[in-house]
């Protein structure tokens, strides 16, 4: 029994909220979860071209800091304008990379609060991101940019994380696909497989895992969307993940998949997200947000 729950937890510290209508990690990524008082691990490398991405959850004690904004709220109804063009490599009309941008949601279902996630960096070939809990947990992720095609470097980068009070430490194997196009148009398609090795531990149980992460993407069309930061045309992607674990020492595998939609705005980015999956139902809406 302590085994399933492991798996379970492990499930939802890894499967993505979709937040950005796409699979999680592509190689050489690196990804830590900060816990309350501070305190991380350190990724390592498992060879040149593949990093260690290490995330460290901690029971939540604190609700974080909110972030200021000078976007609309649920008061005043708001339809989204698209921003100027990103210029490079990072330029995606649906997910603006502009350091210091920040957005602030609300999860409600399976897990339940507040995150905010902020760029902190734009390099010329990519940009990294952080996410901060009302449960007093904060990740850190990475991603790389090709000609606009987005490809995140990480691991559990979604808002689920917090609810995890674990500590485990991967190593991608390979890795193959994006996690968000550059131009995506009604009826694209595209997939993405990760395989993570690695060693996790929850309440003195150590396990040895190989993890196989396979998403399928679909865009479907643009759909006015209602949430608290206003009314936008987002653009709607619609995913399935499928998750294998396997244990490495001990004869046992568990298999999952989870159904998602989401929605990005023009100019604006990821507004509102639901995933229904075996470990129940998750919705994520954009409560405000402030591009520079």
């Amino acid at each position: 029994m302590k085994i399933v729950r492991f798996v379970l937890s492990l499930m939802i510290l890894i499967l993505p909220a979709c937040a950005a209508g796409g699979a999680a990690p592509s190689r050489g990524g690196e990804s830590t979860v900060v816990a309350p008082d501070g305190t991380a691990a350190r990724p390592t490398s498992a060879d040149p071209a593949s990093a260690t991405p290490t995330v460290a959850a901690a029971e939540p004690t604190a609700p974080a800091a909110p972030v200021p904004t000078d976007t609309p709220s649920a008061a005043a109804t708001a339809t989204a304008t698209a921003a100027p063009p990103t210029a490079g490599a990072c330029g995606n009309p649906y997910y603006p990379i502009v350091q210091g941008a920040s957005w602030n949601y609300q999860v409600s279902g399976t897990s339940s609060g507040t995150f905010t996630r902020s760029i902190v960096n734009v390099r010329e070939d990519g940009f990294d991101d952080q996410d901060v809990f009302s449960a007093g947990v904060s990740r850190s992720g990475s991603w790389k940019c090709r000609r606009g095609d987005l490809i995140s470097l990480t691991p559990g980068s979604g808002a689920l994380v917090s609810s995890a009070g674990m500590q485990a430490d991967f190593t991608i194997e390979s890795s193959e696909g994006l996690t968000f196009p550059a131009d995506p148009q009604p009826g694209m398609e595209w997939t993405q497989k990760i395989v993570f090795l690695g060693q996790q531990s929850m309440n003195g149980v150590n396990v040895k895992t190989r993890n196989t992460l396979n998403a399928s993407c679909k865009v479907i069309g643009v759909e006015t969307v209602s949430v608290p930061a206003g009314d936008f045309e987002a653009l709607r992607t619609n995913c399935t993940f499928k998750f294998d674990i396997s244990l490495v020492d001990q004869a046992f595998s568990l298999a999952t998949t989870t159904t998602s939609s989401a929605w990005h705005a023009r100019g604006v980015g990821w507004v509102k997200s639901s995933d229904t999956g075996e470990m129940g139902a998750t919705e994520v809406v954009l409560l405000s947000y402030s591009i520079p």
